[in-house]
C-alpha cells in the first residue's frame, strides 16, 4: 500500500493514460484552435485573420439558429435518456423476475450503429409511404403527419432518436447506483415510517448524486456532440429547421471547405462542453454542500 502514497509511482501509472489522452483530445483539441484563426479552404495558402472566424458567428443567422436549435436538442435528448432511464431503473429495483431481460431489452438499441437507428426511425417517420407512426395515427384517427419535413416537428423527432437509444446505458447506470445503497439503510427508514416516495427523494437520490452528476455530464456533452442523426435523418433541414451546431460545423468545413470557420464552430462546442461540465460540477456541489 506504500505504492498509493508514493506520488512518482502514481505519476508513472497516470503517464500512459496521459499521453494517450493528450494524443486523442488535447492535440486536436489545439489543431481546431489553431485553424479557428485562419482562413483556409484546404488547398491555398493559409491565412491569418486572428479572431475574425469568431466575429462572423455572432452574424451568422444559420449559426445562431444553430445554437438555439442544440440547446432544445439538449433538452430533449437529457430529458429521455436520464428521464426515462432513471424511472426504468427506480422500476427495476422492485422487481423480482425478468429484470435482466428487461435489462438487456433496454441496452441493446446503445450498442447497435446510430446510422442503423437513424435508418429504421426515418422509416418510422415516413409520409410516403406511410411509416408506422403515421400507421399508429391513423388507427387513433389523427391525419398523417411529415415529421422529418415539418417545421416543428423536424427537430424533436430527430432529437428522441438520440435520446431513445441510449436510454438503455443510463438506466444500467441508475440501477447499479441504486442498487448499491445499503438495504440496513433503506428498511431503517421503513421501520421510521418513511414511505416509498419519501425513500426515493430522502435517501436513494443523495446517495447516489455523484453518480447522477455524472451522468448528466455524460448526457449533456453527448448531446452537444450530435451528429450522425440528424445528418443522416435531415441533413440539418428543412430551412435549417433541424440543424444544429455540430452538423453546421460539417457542412462549413468539409462541404463549403472553409475549415476555418468550420473550426471555429468546432471550437464553440468544446467550449460550450466545458462551460457545461464546470455548471452541472457546482450545481452538484451546491447540494451535496
Amino acid at each position: 500500500m506504500k505504492v498509493l502514497r508514493d506520488k512518482k509511482a502514481i505519476a508513472f501509472f497516470l503517464l500512459p493514460a496521459f499521453i494517450v489522452y493528450t494524443i486523442l483530445v488535447m492535440i486536436p483539441i489545439a489543431v481546431s484552435l489553431y485553424y479557428s484563426l485562419i482562413e483556409w479552404n484546404g488547398l491555398g495558402a493559409k491565412k491569418f485573420v486572428g479572431i475574425s472566424n469568431f466575429t462572423k458567428l455572432f452574424g451568422d443567422s444559420v449559426f445562431l439558429r444553430a445554437f438555439g436549435n442544440n440547446l432544445v436538442y439538449i433538452v430533449i435528448v437529457m430529458t429521455l435518456q436520464l428521464g426515462f432511464g432513471f424511472i426504468i431503473a427506480v422500476l427495476l429495483t422492485y422487481l423480482k423476475k425478468g429484470r435482466g431481460f428487461i435489462q438487456t431489452v433496454y441496452y441493446i438499441p446503445s450498442v447497435i450503429t446510430v446510422i442503423a437507428i437513424a435508418q429504421l426511425f426515418t422509416c418510422f417517420y415516413s409520409y410516403e409511404p406511410l411509416g408506422l407512426f403515421n400507421i399508429f395515427r391513423q388507427l387513433f384517427g389523427l391525419e398523417p403527419l411529415a415529421f422529418l419535413s415539418e417545421y416543428k416537428m423536424a427537430l424533436p423527432a430527430v432529437a428522441s432518436v438520440e435520446g431513445w437509444q441510449y436510454i438503455g446505458i443510463y438506466m444500467i447506470i441508475f440501477y447499479s447506483a441504486l442498487s448499491s445503497v445499503s438495504p440496513d439503510i433503506l428498511e431503517a427508514a421503513r421501520i421510521d415510517g418513511a414511505t416509498e416516495l419519501q425513500l426515493l427523494f430522502k435517501v436513494r437520490i443523495p446517495a447516489i448524486a455523484n453518480v447522477i452528476m455524472l451522468a448528466c455530464i455524460l448526457s449533456l456533452v453527448g448531446a452537444l456532440r450530435g451528429f450522425a442523426a440528424p445528418m443522416n435523418m435531415t441533413k440539418g433541414g428543412p430551412n435549417h429547421r433541424s440543424e444544429i451546431l455540430a452538423t453546421y460545423m460539417y457542412k462549413k468545413a468539409f462541404t463549403s471547405r472553409d475549415y476555418g470557420y468550420g473550426s471555429a464552430i468546432a471550437v464553440v462546442i468544446v467550449v460550450l462542453s466545458i462551460i457545461g461540465v464546470l455548471l452541472i460540477s457546482r450545481y452538484m456541489d451546491k447540494e451535496d454542500a
